[in-house]
């Protein structure tokens, strides 16, 4: 019998929530995203996919800017507290939760996206996986779409979180997506780590 990884058994993440252990969310927007979208030279807004979306902090930012956005997440508490969060703040019309395996979304959802947004997704796929988390922000976005991101960079052992150095991250991208922004690294509390932001087009 196949065991699976953490990132693939949405009975996990469930119980993470149900048991209140989820100190990736920040029940806030991530800072970096923020400025994204408050600096002049912000992406005009286009389809947004959102990954492992949690309670959809991030995701409802994005949609109070006028981008359409889909978030998914394995975890049933997770979905159904960001499908409150958008009727909460008057979104719900522009910001869709969907219950599902990230690695199955872009079957149904093929070049359907202008953005890929990226936070502590990647960094909860245990290495083995990164290759398919590729394979499915590459399938979800348009030739020349955008991953848009706050990776988790740090110290952590065993995962989730799993620790990966930028070097690690942009050589894993760095066949499909060519750099255009790159931050500072920022301290990521929550995480016991620091979060690298960037922003990647994809080229092939």
């Amino acid at each position: 019998m196949t065991t699976l990884q953490p990132a693939q058994d949405p009975a996990f993440w469930e119980g993470r929530y149900q048991a209140g252990r989820t100190g990736w969310e920040r029940g806030v927007p991530t800072p970096s995203f923020l400025r994204l979208l408050e600096s002049p030279t912000a992406p005009a807004p286009g389809r947004m996919a959102v990954p492992g979306c949690g309670r959809g902090h991030d995701a409802l930012s994005f949609a109070a800017r006028g981008y359409e956005v889909t978030g998914f997440d394995f975890a049933p508490s997770a979905v159904t507290g960001a499908r409150e969060l958008a009727a909460a703040e008057g979104l719900a019309h522009l910001a869709t939760f969907v219950e599902a395996d990230m690695f199955a979304i872009a079957e149904q959802y093929v070049g359907t996206f202008d953005f890929v947004l990226e936070r502590a997704c990647f960094c909860a796929i245990a290495p083995v996986d990164r290759g398919r988390y590729v394979e499915c922000v590459r399938a979800l976005l348009r030739p020349g779409g955008r991953l848009v991101g706050s990776f988790f960079v740090g110290p952590a052992e065993g995962g989730p979180p799993f620790a990966a150095s930028w070097e690690e991250i942009h050589a894993t991208l760095a066949e499909w997506f060519d750099v255009e922004e790159l931050g500072e690294p920022e301290e990521d509390s929550a995480l016991d780590g620091a979060d690298q932001f960037a922003i990647l087009r994809m080229v092939r």
